[in-house]
């Protein structure tokens, strides 16, 4: 084993290459971690100098706003930065925990926390688990040292930089109590006080924290999900060598305490702070996810604030395989594996740098068309990305606004020359905007849509899309000149499966054929404008029952082996169904796909079914 003092070198080297290769990484990285809430804390955090009562924001949360505001006052990249020193910080005192716990796994258990996979992620990005990692680390370092009223006071502070930390604190009040120390679980209200009594002096209003609270306290917009949702994920959130020495570490440091259960035993109060906190933070999440309380979307990234508590955990598991193999050879042998499959692992299944994604291409590329064609109104969206990009003061209200008043016809919120940015994730779900709100408003002109080339379905069902609006006085229709039509000729003669039913002539699919004839468009046939929308239309029978998924109608936009966009309908027939029956599918995709694409119309009949075919009709329009 490695004496203190080279391991401390070892220590200072590996944080020190951590630091230069996330800097490295921030710097070509096209895309950031945690998107549009990444950009607003840094808004929130880069103009809490301008507007100060961005300070005391409840969902930008007070703490983290002051401290990374002077950081995010030089820019984005700056406040990013803020968040790797607030990881490195908290990585040094993981270790100056672990030295405490078992220290021949100290170091290891350092690599351990900054390679599980969402720490990692988190690192750089202006997102709050950071400084939550790194304000209860130093909590637990100091009750370690018995400086339980600092300990108190800096935990206190915690639901000020995440909401959800309120659930951690009463797991403390037990440990301070079972060193019989009441002080230190009074000054557990220190945090609230200060931020009460400072929001009265703001907001005249003692209790604005209740009454500002910022997250809805019934049912989610964003839904619900599996109880075991986190544990499913987990391999996501810590990686899987991380996770056997976790689950080794928990079942070790129980049987320690089972073995001398003594309510004043040091190793027990220790489990209830570090164990039974991040316990505790996983089971709260998983819970609100399941109910679908709170605003919670299951995102995995939440438990990244405990991950530095988890591994002090798995620290445990490194202590029984020390203490169970004997040969102390093969069990560092063991443990360096276990470690450097760690850190092999993150960078296999996550790919460095990362590239921009299609959604934020195409934000990009709404924004870099609203600097081209500037508009002389104000800018409403929905998306803080778009103000970001646009390099637009969010909070000026002279040059923009997040969302509008009226949500049925959105142009009352607005003035004649006014510019809407509608998007399908943000705009029906937080803006509580529909897509046909924007649609059938009679002052709202559309002038651009962005779809991406491939299909993206986002929160809520919605085909993604980026819509720009500007409100007029008289709406002009959008120019249809060329539409193409194409159908399926089903004439006698041209095939032995067109017969005679009922005296129409149809097409029959028999139950043998898994595809009908396909409907083939190539893009040189088509007018590019802006964007394509295709209609496919069915009048069909058949002499059997067709449930939900056993007959798709389908429409595929296709480059060679890339799908660039696919849309399906079920096709359903049942026992009460006498008449020819007729169904549509239609979907819109952007114009700018490659010449060499085709567009692809057919019945997938993947359960195998006796069909009747009398029409089957495309119809594509160029807008």
């Amino acid at each position: 084993m490695l004496n203190e003092k080279t391991e401390k070198k070892l220590l200072w080297i590996f944080l020190s290459a951590l630091f230069v290769l996330q800097l490295v990484f921030l710097f070509l990285n096209e895309k950031t971690f945690g998107g549009a809430d990444s950009i607003s804390h840094f808004q929130i955090a880069k103009f809490a100098f301008k507007y100060p009562e961005l300070f005391l924001d409840h969902w930008g949360k007070p703490v983290y706003t002051t401290l990374s505001a002077p950081f995010a006052f030089f820019g984005f990249k700056m406040a990013q930065v803020f968040n790797l020193l607030a990881a490195l910080i908290a990585l040094w005192f993981v270790y100056k925990i672990a030295e405490e716990i078992y220290r021949p796994g100290a170091f290891y258990i350092v690599v351990f926390t900054a390679f599980a996979p969402i720490y990692f992620q988190l690192m750089t990005a202006c997102l709050t688990e950071m400084l939550f990692s790194l304000v209860l680390v130093v909590s637990v370092w100091l009750f370690l040292k018995n400086r339980l009223i600092f300990a108190a006071i800096i935990l206190s502070f915690l639901p000020f930089v995440r909401t959800e930390s309120i659930v951690i604190l009463p797991i403390f009040a037990v440990a301070f109590l079972l060193k019989r120390k009441w002080i230190p679980v009074l000054l557990l209200a220190t945090g609230t006080i200060f931020y009460s009594v400072l929001g009265f002096f703001v907001f005249n209003d003692f209790f604005w924290i209740v009454n500002r609270f910022p997250y809805p306290k019934g049912e989610s917009v964003y839904g619900s999900g599996s109880l075991f949702h986190f544990i499913k994920k987990s391999n996501y959130i810590f990686g899987i060598p991380f996770i056997a020495l976790l689950l080794t570490g928990l079942y070790s440091w129980i049987l320690e305490i089972i073995k001398k259960f003594d309510l004043k035993n040091i190793s027990l109060i220790l489990f209830i702070i570090i164990a039974g906190s991040w316990l505790t933070y996983f089971a709260a999440h998983s819970f609100v996810w399941w109910r679908g309380m709170g605003g919670s979307l299951g995102l995995i990234r939440v438990i990244g604030a405990v991950v530095p508590l988890a591994a002090l955990t798995a620290l445990k598991g490194i202590q029984f395989i020390f203490e169970k193999v004997q040969n102390k050879k093969i069990a560092i042998g063991v443990i360096v594996f276990l470690t450097v499959a760690q850190v092999f692992l993150f960078f296999n299944k996550n790919h460095y740098p990362t590239k921009t994604d299609a959604v934020d291409k195409l934000i990009q590329k709404s924004s870099a068309y609203l600097t081209e064609n500037p508009q002389q109104g104000r800018i409403f969206y929905f998306n803080p990305e778009f103000v970001f990009y646009l390099g637009l003061d969010p909070y000026d209200n002279t040059k923009s606004s997040w969302g509008v008043g009226d949500k049925m016809q959105p142009s009352n919120s607005m003035e004649f020359g006014d510019v809407l940015i509608w998007d399908a994730h943000f705009g029906p779900n937080e803006g509580k905007v529909s897509p046909d709100a924007v649609a059938n408003d009679r002052n709202l002109q559309l002038l651009k849509t962005f779809l991406p080339v491939e299909n993206i379905t986002v929160l809520g069902g919605y085909d993604y899309e980026i819509r720009i609006y500007k409100k007029v006085k008289t709406k002009v229709a959008a120019s249809t000149e060329k539409v193409f039509k194409r159908g399926l000729e089903i004439t006698p003669g041209k095939s032995n499966k067109v017969i005679t039913l009922e005296n129409e002539t149809v097409l029959e699919i028999p139950k043998s054929d898994e595809y009908s004839p396909t409907i083939v468009v190539y893009t040189n046939e088509l007018k590019k404008e802006n964007l394509f929308e295709a209609t496919l239309k069915l009048q069909f029978k058949s002499d059997e029952t067709i449930a939900n998924t056993d007959v798709l109608l389908v429409i595929s936009v296709e480059n060679g082996k890339d799908k660039l966009r696919y849309a399906s309908l079920p096709v359903e027939w049942s026992k009460q169904d006498k008449v020819w029956k007729t169904v549509s599918l239609k979907t819109r995709f952007n114009a700018d796909i490659p010449e060499t694409a085709i567009i692809k119309m057919y019945i997938w009949n993947r359960g195998h079914k006796h069909i009747f075919i009398k029409h089957f009709d495309s119809e594509i329009t160029s807008f």
